[in-house]
């Protein structure tokens, strides 16, 4: 376990393996231990994988403010200069594509690649289509029983924070516990995390559309979020997206296996692979019975 004053605050984080460097960044009201499935074994045998828990989080310290991306993106490329971490990829579940995101638009020259897991970006919220998010159908009624209505998706972000942390984990290791625990509950009671996640602040589309480096944005069909994967595609010039089919957000624990998969080449060579799949894409277009079948 580690320990470090990152801007202004402690951090905690881990290193673990050898190799090229990869950071892992988690979402808001998670920890680093989402990584300890099996994703964070599987790619330490071939890097060395930097793990942190957000401000607020985990063990790192609690502020009362500081949760947008553009205070967040500074913690993590606060961590990488106390790490000399230069030339790392960016994996981010969630939340934590979005913080990676953002750090790539202030010092892209410093990330080597960046993978946006299931990420939800504030200037593209309203591509999100709750109504048609296949986890409203499947849970409904487990929603609707703690108070979790439609109109609260897009209304009253705090609500839908506190509801669901009466839901019990769905998938990983603590699958069916509880998520409540004084921590969270502290988070939400103490800081303005749950209005600050929210805000767009300075990652703008035209934010977004200046990064370079080769970004691979994974989505599951069942998301929430997939209606945004079309439109990062179009603004980031250097992208390849895949939507995986019969997963939902936390495609990381519903499918470990084929997420790693997913990531593993692109992490090997992020510019290679992206230019690959492009390719790959150019040709099944030029098919007419295959067109679609690539995300490139």
């Amino acid at each position: 376990m580690g320990k470090a004053q990152i801007n202004g605050i402690e951090i905690h984080y881990q290193q673990k393996g050898e190799g090229p460097d990869v950071v892992l960044v988690h979402g808001v009201t998670s920890t680093m231990a989402v990584w300890y499935n099996q994703v964070m074994p599987a790619l330490r045998e071939r890097f060395r994988i930097t793990l942190y828990d957000l401000r607020g989080h985990g063990y790192s310290e609690m502020t009362p403010t500081g949760y947008n991306t553009d205070t967040m993106s500074d913690d993590l490329l606060g961590l990488m200069d106390h790490l000399k971490l230069d030339g790392a990829c960016v994996v981010g579940h969630s939340y934590g594509g979005a913080i990676g995101l953002h750090a790539a638009v202030k010092q892209q020259a410093r990330i080597r690649g960046l993978v946006v897991s299931d990420t939800g970006v504030a200037c593209l919220r309203h591509l999100r289509n709750i109504q048609d998010w296949a986890g409203w159908s499947l849970f409904k009624e487990q929603l609707e029983a703690r108070g979790i209505t439609y109109d609260q998706f897009t209304d009253d972000a705090e609500r839908i924070f506190r509801r669901s942390l009466e839901i019990p984990k769905q998938f990983g290791l603590r699958k069916g516990e509880p998520r409540a625990n004084k921590r969270l509950q502290k988070l939400l009671d103490e800081t303005t995390m749950a209005k600050e996640f929210r805000e767009i602040g300075s990652l703008t589309e035209e934010a977004i559309a200046t990064v370079r480096i080769p970004v691979l944005a994974l989505y599951g069909d069942q998301s929430p979020y997939k209606g945004l994967v079309v439109r990062l595609k179009e603004l980031l010039p250097v992208c390849h997206w895949d939507v995986l089919t019969g997963t939902g957000h936390f495609l990381l624990l519903q499918n470990p296996d084929i997420f790693v998969q997913r990531i593993l080449a692109f992490l090997d060579d992020p510019r290679r692979y992206v230019e690959a799949q492009s390719r790959s894409s150019e040709s099944a277009c030029a098919r007419p019975e295959v067109i679609g079948e690539t995300h490139a």
